[in-house]
């Protein structure tokens, strides 16, 4: 079946807001890395004006009010461009998990922007925390759409026998690494504006120092205080930094062996193979990245493309998993006519 012109348009419309949330979670790095956040301090006004009428020579004398307001500004446009796909998807799709989905979105994308409001007006990296794992989960229910809009999910193909087990296994990874997304969150919620390890692969010069013990903290801290002139840190700000960097060489680990064991198979198609290539890549990206911020200090652009890059690998792995299910739910169909088309034959030739 050929798409029509409309469903091709709310199609194109879909991967934009994909998009437009990736920019968004950018600019949000951004602001948590600079520890920006509170910059403007009410909600939904900026500084009691209205938010959308604040003058721009105001908001540009501060790096930090420029970043947070900005912030601001983009999650209401990604707001409306999500409302608007919607209303698309409504208009030209018959009912089913477009629609599902579409819904889905818009009452993530109203609770992101009340979660976001609330961290401001309770001071809260709590809700910091949260508003910034709802937008992981935000992010791949706009991309979910998208898939469910494009060309492939109307003509899957033929799927394999392999196409369950790689998705549970892509499925698996994408886990390990939204586990390791969120300790990262909990890292620079927490914590923010400094490293609790600056060092890698050792902890302080060792392998694993007893920094459970307050003797040992306590000249952590002062090493950190002296030689580095950084705040005081904490074991569990530290425990966080060990678990998020071990489950990240996992994570890079089982996403190689993953791949190289999915392509094996001379039927795994050619779609998959290509993703598949793509996602290793970003894996290696996302581990270089990990460790040039430990060895520079964690330069600001380079722990906010961290996040990106953190962002669309737990994408890609979702949305390969996805389209790899759905071939795997043709699979059982196309069995069942040919085993009637073969009975048929089989009819035929009796007679």
């Amino acid at each position: 079946m050929q798409p029509n012109s409309s469903s091709r348009g709310v199609y194109r419309s879909a991967c934009f807001l994909v998009g437009a949330i990736l920019f968004l979670i950018t600019l949000g790095g951004q602001v948590t890395t600079r520890v920006a956040g509170m910059a403007v301090p009410d909600w939904p006004g900026t500084f009691g004006q209205n938010m959308f009428l604040y003058p721009w020579s105001s908001m540009t004398r501060s790096m930090y009010v420029f970043l947070e307001h900005s912030h601001r500004l983009v999650a209401s446009g990604v707001g409306l461009i999500t409302l608007v796909v919607t209303f698309l998807v409504f208009l030209t799709q018959p009912k089913g998990w477009a629609r599902r989905l579409a819904v889905a979105a818009s009452v993530l994308v109203v609770c992101q922007g009340v979660l976001g409001g609330q961290r401001v007006i309770q001071a809260s990296w709590v809700l910091g925390l949260f508003h910034g794992c709802l937008a992981q989960g935000y992010l791949l229910v706009a991309g979910s759409l998208a898939l469910v809009l494009s060309n492939f999910w109307r003509s899957p193909g033929i799927g394999d026998d392999m196409a369950k087990s790689r998705a549970r296994m892509i499925w698996a990874m994408t886990a390990l690494v939204f586990t390791q997304t969120i300790l990262g969150a909990l890292m620079r919620h927490e914590g923010p504006g400094f490293l609790s390890i600056p060092d890698f692969p050792t902890i302080y010069g060792e392998w694993m120092p007893a920094f459970w013990d307050s003797a040992v903290l306590a000249k952590i801290n002062q090493y950190r205080a002296i030689q580095l002139q950084w705040p005081e840190t904490s074991k569990t700000l530290i425990l966080w930094q060990i678990l998020h960097r071990t489950l990240g060489i996992l994570a890079a680990v089982g996403i190689f062996l993953g791949a190289i064991w999915s392509v094996k198979a001379t039927t795994t198609p050619q779609w998959w193979r290509k993703g598949v290539v793509g996602w290793v890549f970003l894996a290696v990206a996302q581990v270089l990245l990990g460790i040039s911020i430990l060895w520079t200090g964690r330069i600001p652009e380079v722990a906010t493309l961290h996040v990106l890059i953190g962002a669309g690998l737990t994408l890609t792995g979702w949305l390969l998993g996805l389209a790899s299910w759905r071939t795997a739910h043709v699979l059982p169909l196309v069995s069942k006519q040919r085993g009637e088309s073969k009975r048929r034959l089989h009819g035929r030739e009796v007679r």
